[in-house]
Order: C-alpha cells, then sequence, then structure tokens
C-alpha cells in the first residue's frame, strides 16, 4: 500500500460509523475503489468498531457498548487533577483575554476599513473585499470568544 492512499483510508475508517456497508473493488488494471455501493466482483471491508447497517429511518442509532477501563490502566490522584484542571483553567482564561484583545483589535480595525478611501465608491469591488475579510476576522475571533467560553464552562 503506498503512503499516498493512507489519508484516504484513514477518513474512510473515520466516516465508517456513518456508512452502512464499505466495499473495495479493484479493476482489471489494478485501481483499488473503495465504496458505500456494491459492484460486481467487490469485496466487503469489515471495519472495527463500525455498525453493519443503518438504523431504520426515524430511529436513533444503537450506542456502542460501554467498556470500562482495565483494572491495571494508570489512576490520577484527586490532587493531581485538580492541578491539571487548574492549570487549564488558566491557559483557558489566557486564551481568553487574548482572544477579546484580538476581537477588539479585529473591530477597530473594520471600522477603519470601512471608511471609503479617496476616489472609492462603497460598490467598489476592493472596498467589498476588504471589508468582508475585515467582517469574517471579527466573526472568527467572536467564535473563538464563544468557544473558549464554552471550555472554560466544561471545566469541573
Amino acid at each position: 500500500m503506498s503512503i499516498a492512499r493512507l489519508p484516504f483510508l484513514l477518513c474512510l475508517i473515520l466516516a465508517a460509523p456513518a456508512q452502512a456497508e464499505i466495499y473495495k473493488y479493484v479493476d482489471e488494471n489494478g485501481q483499488v475503489t473503495f465504496t458505500d455501493v456494491y459492484k460486481k466482483g467487490a469485496k466487503r471491508v469489515d471495519l472495527p468498531g463500525a455498525p453493519t447497517q443503518l438504523p431504520a429511518r426515524g430511529k436513533a442509532p444503537r450506542r456502542a457498548a460501554y467498556t470500562p477501563s482495565p483494572a491495571d490502566f494508570p489512576r490520577i490522584d484527586p490532587g493531581t487533577q485538580k492541578r491539571r484542571d487548574d492549570i487549564r483553567r488558566q491557559v483557558l482564561q489566557d486564551e481568553l483575554s487574548s482572544e477579546r484583545r484580538n476581537a477588539d483589535e479585529a473591530r477597530r480595525q473594520l471600522t477603519l476599513g470601512e471608511r471609503l478611501q479617496p476616489g472609492e465608491r462603497a460598490t467598489d469591488a476592493t472596498y467589498l473585499d476588504r471589508v468582508s475579510k475585515l467582517r469574517t476576522t471579527v466573526q472568527q475571533h467572536d467564535q473563538n470568544i464563544t468557544s473558549i467560553q464554552r471550555e472554560l464552562a466544561n471545566l469541573k
């Protein structure tokens, strides 16, 4: 198997839970094709942990069986976990502060960018492109802030 096919196969494995069945077909030239549609001569590929069929329409998919950690799995004492959580919380709060500063700067840049340059019109493609990019930047910072706040809320 070539290295070039590895990302494709990884995508197949990651997407497998959403598919009913995966088939591998090799044509007369030796070209390998993976598909979810059966083709004459194709072989079914069994992926570990993948469902064998999709649930009936309107039905929820079955959840995987719960498998507890093995008895010899390393355990973390509560004090160590609390310190790790505290460090994570501090990192997230630092990121939140930084992202808020970045969002404020992006809004400032948007305000400046919305000003028309001499000889420029609000309908010019360059103006519209510039303002669109600046608005996208503001939106990205706002989304980052929301995501970080969600992560902080999920901490114990």
